[in-house]
């Protein structure tokens, strides 16, 4: 329909082809359930932009070859996770004059067939927010492994919802506001990027998944976590330093300074900055979110000698 709004899902990807397959099998098929079920009720247009951040496994010619109907965006291999979903974003702003929203995810996931429909229904029924999807593996379908999480707004200390618990505790429709969100399945309206532009690729290189979800905060949108759209995750697919429970001296240095560590000193600086509201707040958040983090890497560091 010429006035139907759209739904663009933005999958930034970097060489790994066979890990784009799979996650891409069970992206384009909850895109078609989507479509299947919402036929009569006049749904949303939704569609896959792929961003191809210089890949030279032929990642861009399989997937048009596969999918024709997936939009695919080169570029140079200097974008990073942030550069290329905004390079997304703005192809999507651009083409879209009633565009909805966009949907970030990640290649390296699985989902159920119903998680699009599950996650749109989400954002119908809470307007104004940002939705995030919990979390779980395959090798445990019911238990949660993510299920947002809640900062102290000046200690920083963490507590993180529901990990462990069954998904059957929880009844359908199920959220829970998040103190921050992840960009494994992040919906987003179109109007946040209206509000506060796009995300912040200066200062988040890499890791920028929060940025907008914070500052959208602060712009007066709810973040919130839906248990019925769950992403199954592959933690083995994460930087390498962050999954690993020992490291040694020079992995401890890389940790605190490599961009895409999640305890990199910088990141934690801006994230700080993004989190809170004003000077005095920022400087005791970043300096107790700096020594959680610290301290992260200090116990797997003292873990090589045990």
């Amino acid at each position: 329909m010429e006035n139907q709004k759209v739904i663009s899902l933005i999958v930034p990807i970097y060489n790994r082809l066979e890990v784009t397959k799979k996650g891409l099998q069970y992206i384009a098929a909850s895109i078609a359930h989507y479509h299947k079920v919402t036929a009569t009720e006049n749904g949303f247009l939704a569609n896959i932009v792929i961003v191809d951040d210089g890949s030279t496994d032929g990642s861009a010619d399989w997937i048009e070859a596969n999918y024709p109907d997936v939009t695919v965006i080169r570029s140079k291999g200097d974008l990073w996770w942030t550069g290329a979903v905004n390079v997304g974003i703005d192809h999507c702003i651009k083409e879209w004059l009633n565009l909805e929203a966009i949907v970030l995810q990640n290649d390296d996931v699985i989902v159920d067939e119903d998680w699009f429909l599950n996650l749109v229904t989400a954002a119908k029924e809470n307007p104004n927010s940002l939705i995030g999807c919990a979390t779980s593996t395959m090798a445990d379908k019911n238990k949660v492994t993510y299920g947002g999480r809640q900062l102290h707004p000046w200690f920083a200390t963490e507590q993180l919802l529901n990990i462990g618990l069954s998904k059957q505790n929880f009844p359908k429709g199920h959220v829970v506001p998040s103190f921050d969100l992840y960009g494994r399945g992040l919906y987003i309206p179109a109007t946040v990027f209206q509000k506060i532009g796009l995300f912040n690729q200066e200062q988040f290189k890499h890791r920028g998944d929060m940025d907008i979800p914070l500052r959208a905060k602060k712009a007066g949108f709810k973040l919130l976590v839906s248990y019925d759209a769950i992403v199954y995750e592959f933690p083995e697919h994460a930087f390498g330093l962050d999954s690993q429970k020992k490291i040694s001296w020079k992995e401890a240095y890389k940790a605190m300074t490599d961009f895409r560590s999640s305890n990199n000193v910088k990141f934690v600086y801006y994230y700080s900055q993004i989190a809170t509201t004003n000077p005095l707040q920022f400087s005791v958040f970043f300096a107790s979110n700096l020594f959680y983090n610290m301290r992260r890497i200090c116990w797997r560091l003292v873990n090589q000698y045990t």
